[in-house]
């Protein structure tokens, strides 16, 4: 079932702006339609199937310190170091960027851990400012929980502790301190976390998933880099740099995969299972094969899918995870496809051919709107690619016949706590959120609820234990990712349309369209949740400026 949520959008109603308000989306949209000419990343197919690309890479995988990977507890100490020289990889050229890494790796690790295991996590921040490790879709107690208000002072160290006590999914880890959380997750701080129990164990001694050499994670990230490099081949990235990467939050003109531009992947002619994180700061993917060729989408944010849902695409905003089978031996040896994202509107700022739309006939107002330039953000170039413009993300090359022993499931057992689907009579309370943006350039204010965040202030009192409905509308022209710690929920309904497709899986963060209401439902487990957590938008230059509110659970 395709999953179309770009063409959700909904075209607000200008009428309803301040005239600031309604020179904001004009300037927003040009911007975005300039970007579109500036991108570049290679789109050629024809061209990239020949393409000389380099090598995919596998993320390193930490060490338990205890040794024992068998018993219910492990220990993992991280590092947090900056200027790290990671070599960065593309079909052009190749250099060196300072980032900020855990433990000096030079690409980010990889953690994993099974339900029931007791987690310790020693870290030290070797940063000259504050840090945190949130750890994301985790249903963890708040004080463990990593968010802005239990930071991480320049030089101390901070012990995290917690037990697993959820499904198997992809998860991660990555900072969260007030106001930077945006930087220092672009400049390279990210971790994959695989959670593994009973019933995805057996599901792979079954061969009715990809396991071991069969299952690799794609961090998937956009990002920008200063168009200098000197003598020593180092090219620095480039953050914030314009006003629009506040408004329209952080994008790139190169993606990275892995930390690698457009790799080549070579495969066996069976099923592989891809667990795809979209850790960009901002930018939306359309995942999809640039043959148009099904995949089934086995999981979620949150765990495994009751049922694989066939698909040629689906939709990822910033922090959404996705696992999905694809069966290479559909493609002789020899043949290349690639992974793309496709076109999509990246918001009603701009109408479904791409163009200015109903804005169009406004745009005199430009010249003489405060002063902005042409772009109406910036006088210098656009650098970066339109959220929404296709791309190509790495290629697959199938280049060895194998007999594929992987009979992908049909059903999880019933002992999966996803069948227990919660309806609206299980709730005991309905909490509505709306997300919204107002003012101009460097002025705009990102709200939840008309509110700006506060860290000394409590938004939402939760009952530990209760059933909540969160019904999150989005008023604002473009899409924003709804993320909520402590939780994962299940979605309800999109406009009042049932949760149908891959909407029926575990979710901690759910892409809102413009003129958008998503409602969904999940328990607050007593045992587990307890103390302070945050909610927010996840294009996190959108967090850092204020969207953003804290919740209490006791």
């Amino acid at each position: 079932m395709p999953i179309e949520g770009a063409s959700r959008a909904i075209f607000p109603d200008i009428q309803e702006q301040s005239m600031k308000f309604k020179i904001t989306v004009i300037a927003l949209s040009t911007s975005l339609a300039l970007a579109s000419l500036a991108g570049c990343i290679h789109n050629n197919d024809t061209e990239t199937q020949s393409y000389n690309l380099p090598d995919f890479k596998h993320l390193p995988v930490l060490v338990d310190k205890d040794g024992d990977p068998n018993d219910n507890q492990g220990t993992y100490t991280l590092k947090v170091e900056s200027n790290v020289q990671v070599p960065v990889n593309t079909p052009d050229d190749n250099w060196i960027t300072p980032m900020l890494r855990y433990n000096g790796s030079a690409l980010p690790p990889v953690i994993r851990a099974k339900r029931g295991d007791v987690m310790t996590f020693p870290v030290t921040n070797n940063l000259d400012k504050i840090t945190t490790v949130h750890w994301h879709g985790f249903k963890i107690p708040g004080d463990q929980d990593g968010g802005p208000d239990f930071p991480i002072a320049a030089g101390d160290s901070h012990t995290y502790s917690f037990t697993i006590n959820q499904p198997a999914a992809s998860l991660w880890f990555h900072p969260h301190p007030h106001e930077k959380t945006g930087e220092q997750v672009y400049r390279g701080l990210a971790g994959v976390f695989l959670v593994d129990d009973e019933i995805s164990r057996q599901l792979e001694a079954d061969k009715q998933l990809p396991a071991g050499d069969y299952d690799i994670p794609l961090l998937i990230q956009d990002r920008r880099f200063k168009d200098d490099h000197n003598d020593d081949r180092i090219r620095e990235l480039a953050y914030k740099t314009h006003t629009r990467d506040t408004v329209l939050g952080q994008l790139g003109d190169i993606v990275l995969v892995n930390g690698v531009q457009l790799p080549k992947l070579e495969v066996e002619s069976r099923k592989y299972r891809f667990r795809i994180y979209n850790t960009s700061n901002a930018r939306t993917l359309d995942i999809a094969l640039n043959d148009g060729a099904s995949f089934h989408v086995v999981g979620t944010d949150g765990g495994l899918l009751p049922e694989p849902v066939e698909t040629k695409n689906i939709v990822l905003g910033a922090a959404e995870r996705a696992e999905i089978v694809i069966d290479f031996s559909r493609y002789d040896i020899d043949e290349k496809v690639m992974l793309i994202s496709r076109a999509f509107n990246g918001g009603s700022m701009m109408d479904m051919n791409g163009g200015m739309g109903r804005m169009g006939g406004m745009m005199n107002m430009m010249s003489s709107s405060d002063g902005m330039d042409n772009d109406g953000m910036d006088s210098d170039d656009v650098s970066e690619m339109a959220n929404g413009k296709r791309f190509d993300i790495m290629r697959f090359d199938i280049t060895t016949a194998a007999s594929d022993d992987i009979t992908l499931y049909t059903r999880l057992p019933d002992s999966a706590e996803i069948h227990s689907r919660l309806s609206e009579t299980d709730a005991t309370a309905t909490r509505e959120f709306v997300m919204s943006m107002g003012g101009m350039g460097s002025g705009m204010q990102f709200l939840i609820n008309d509110k700006s965040f506060d860290m000394n202030r409590v938004d939402e009192q939760v009952d530990a234990g209760a059933t909540e409905i969160w019904a999150i509308s989005n008023t604002s022209p473009m899409a924003h990712p709804f993320h909520a710690h402590a939780i994962q929920w299940q979605i309800l309904d999109r406009n009042g349309t049932p949760a149908s497709g891959v909407d029926l899986g575990w979710k901690d963060t759910v892409l809102v369209q413009p003129g958008e209401t998503v409602r969904f439902i999940g328990r607050f487990d007593p045992v587990i949740n307890s103390g302070k957590y945050m909610y927010h938008c996840h294009i996190l230059e959108h967090e850092d400026a204020g969207m953003m509110g804290t919740f209490v659970v006791q």
